[in-house]
């Protein structure tokens, strides 16, 4: 197996069997013994190209990273089974398609066991410009949605038969908080529904129930509580809207703003 690299938020520097793990500020990145060490931060050339020619050669392995979002989702080869699915999150400093250098991402993985992951090589849907990464490479590995974390993932059951029928992607960093609401129904082709009413935030919670989509708190700093439901509608290209309901309003619920 190639090298891999992990990163782990630790303070203190030690040794795991071959694996050394060196602490950088309180990020700290392992290595095995074939060497794969990389200075920190990354240059363009050592840290980033070695990095994708690593993951390029391997499709278990996405690059290290925080504050991404997961949910369950049928599987895209087989949709009677569940799969693991992960997009975007806070990774080290990287060229990106339009040759810029950023750290968050935009990319869309999943794994049936959780160890070997694939992935999606075939984003398409809603390039748009203002909206997403309308520049991009249309059936490439970037999403349209732009490169972000600290947001959320939802699978939501919008006709009652039981199984899961969309992925719900929404807010988070983008660098700023956003709420920009993203459909999909197979976990490759993404689709703009509209900026919810609620305002723009970060690392909010979402939960599932009694058939609607739930958004708790988040940051900066609220203790709103909305509830979305998702209706089916032919004439939007997603296939759906959204009735978007504040239940509690900021400043009222008996929890503190979080």
């Amino acid at each position: 197996m190639l090298g891999f690299v992990v990163l782990n938020l630790i303070s203190s520097a030690r040794a795991v069997d071959n694996t050394s793990i060196i602490d950088y500020a309180g990020y700290s990145f392992t290595s095995d013994s074939l060497g794969y060490n990389r200075e920190f931060p990354p240059s363009p050339i050592d840290g980033t190209v070695n990095w994708e020619a690593l993951t390029s050669q391997n499709s278990n392995m996405f690059s290290p990273r925080h504050s991404h979002a997961t949910c369950i989702f049928p599987c895209p080869d087989n949709i009677k089974n569940n799969c693991i699915w992960l997009t975007g999150g806070r990774t080290e400093l990287y060229r990106t398609y339009d040759l810029k250098m950023e750290d968050r991402t935009a990319d869309v993985w999943w794994s049936r066991d959780g160890r070997l992951w694939k992935k999606v090589v075939d984003l398409t849907g809603d390039f748009l410009d203002g909206i997403g990464n309308y520049d991009a490479k249309y059936g490439g590995e970037v999403a349209p949605w732009y490169s972000r974390y600290g947001h959320s993932l939802d699978a939501l059951d919008t006709d009652g038969d039981g199984n899961n029928d969309i992925m719900v992607l929404m807010g988070g960093y983008e660098p700023v908080e956003s709420n920009d609401v993203w459909i999909s129904s197979d976990g490759a082709v993404w689709y703009f529904v509209g900026h919810a009413p609620w305002p723009a935030r970060a690392y909010h919670s979402t939960v599932v129930a009694r058939g609607k989509l739930w958004v708790i708190g988040g940051t900066p700093l609220t203790n709103d509580v909305w509830s979305g439901k998702f209706i089916l509608d032919d004439e939007k290209r997603s296939g759906y809207k959204i009735r978007w309901v504040v239940e509690v309003e900021h400043g009222t619920a008996p929890f503190a703003p979080r």
